[in-house]
């Protein structure tokens, strides 16, 4: 297998992995929403940064995912 499709598969398992870290920010989120916490609590605002840096990596790698696969699929026309 060459490089590019090794890093193409390695992306898509980061790929899930952050996707799975970020459904459990954003169900930490739901549940303080649920539980009435203020958004300008401690809990809430470490929960929000969270989920904000998780889908700030995870669009990243998604956009890099993305153009590595373009990049493989011209080269086989």
């Amino acid at each position: 297998m060459d490089n590019d499709n090794q890093l193409l598969l390695a992306s898509a398992a980061r790929l899930y992995s952050l996707g799975i870290d970020l459904e459990g920010a954003r169900e930490r989120l739901r549940g303080y929403v649920a539980q009435g916490l203020p958004w300008s609590s401690s809990p809430m605002i470490d929960a929000y940064n969270d989920f904000t840096q998780l889908k700030k990596q995870f669009d990243e790698l998604e956009t890099q995912h993305l153009e590595l696969r373009k990049n493989i699929a011209a080269k086989f026309g």
